[in-house]
């Protein structure tokens, strides 16, 4: 009886397939497959943000699509979300939707820019996002939709289909989904959002503009002074990530430099002096815009502007790994509970 309702095509499984050759013929995913958004579920996912459905979180560029709770709750569910996600999604879109962040121009420019989120506080040990051992990778059903979710909004509210509204030449595998929780368990300074003002206790996602993306290997046993020097090396000026930097620093070396005595303040100062590279290094039209923009001078490009623009947060597992991430404008909103 099984086979002959497979072969009659209305299974289960069979509807989810025709559901997501349709989405997928009309533009609506990332080229995965998807969940059907059926009316209970978007009913249960807008329950779940703690707001009505018609709230208007804002208007999403370049196409000016209105991101109303429900819309962004049908993306959620299309992402693979659990219906928990949805307070953490919404405060991301908010940031995202922010007038001083380049929303606009990372839909339509050419370059693989995207949306990095850092997740903080309670909310990651209640929704499981990752900040230990393979927090940027595959395995973990929060950072994997969550993140997805963000680009399908961009998609669907958006209007930034490749080749449509979206130009960008290469793309990028960071666009898929691109997030991670601060491993604050083994941070030996003070969280991210902590520093940026908020409470130890409240949750919060911080959404950066971001581009390129370096892990950066060794250093382990050497010093404090050597293993910046190997961080430094590996955070050169790249266009395209030119509005700072944000360093997820492996727990093996979080404890190594803080035991050295070094803050958070020291290890900015340090590495905004020694990420510098010779501007004989780089095409003279290249070193001028960096220099005009404040991140150089006669002799040397920088990689950001002043120690403020490189950002430190700590996550991942042990071994002797850091994260370099080209990224900046960051936007903090604290995750309301539904």
């Amino acid at each position: 009886m099984q086979a002959q309702t497979i072969l009659q095509g209305d299974s289960v499984a069979d509807l989810l397939t025709r559901g997501y050759e349709y989405a997928y013929e009309q533009g609506w995913t990332d080229g995965l497959p998807i969940i059907p958004p059926t009316p209970e579920a978007v009913a249960r996912f807008v329950a779940a943000s703690g707001r009505a459905g018609s709230d208007l979180i804002g208007v999403m560029p370049p196409r000016k699509g209105r991101a109303t709770v429900e819309v962004i709750a049908v993306n959620a569910i299309m992402a693979g979300c659990r219906h928990e996600y949805m307070p953490v999604i919404v405060a991301a879109l908010e940031g995202m939707m922010d007038p001083s962040y380049p929303l606009e121009f990372m839909q339509v420019t050419t370059n693989p820019m995207t949306p990095f989120l850092l997740v903080n506080g309670p909310v990651r040990q209640k929704l499981e996002v990752n900040f230990g051992t393979g927090c940027l990778g595959p395995g973990w059903r929060a950072n994997a939709t969550i993140g997805r979710s963000m680009r399908l909004c961009m998609i669907n509210i958006g209007g930034a289909l490749p080749g449509v509204y979206s130009k960008v030449s290469f793309g990028s595998p960071l666009r898929y989904s691109y997030i991670c929780a601060e491993n604050e368990e083994e941070n030996p300074w003070t969280p991210f959002h902590v520093d940026r003002g908020f409470g130890r206790d409240d949750s919060t996602v911080t959404v950066f503009k971001a581009s390129n993306f370096c892990n950066i290997s060794g250093g382990e046993g050497v010093g404090p002074d050597e293993i910046l020097r190997q961080i430094a090396t590996n955070m050169p000026p790249m266009y395209g990530g030119g509005d700072g930097v944000l360093l997820l620093l492996g727990v093996n070396h979080a404890q190594s430099l803080h035991e050295a005595g070094l803050t958070k303040r020291d290890i900015q100062e340090r590495l905004w002096r020694l990420a510098r590279v010779p501007r004989s290094h780089f095409a003279e039209a290249f070193a001028a815009t960096e220099i005009g923009a404040g991140r150089g001078d006669t002799e040397t490009v920088w990689r950001a502007r002043s120690p403020d623009e490189i950002y430190l947060a700590v996550a991942g597992g042990p071994g002797p790994q850091d994260v370099y991430i080209g990224a900046g404008m960051p936007q903090t909103r604290v995750i309301r509970s539904a």
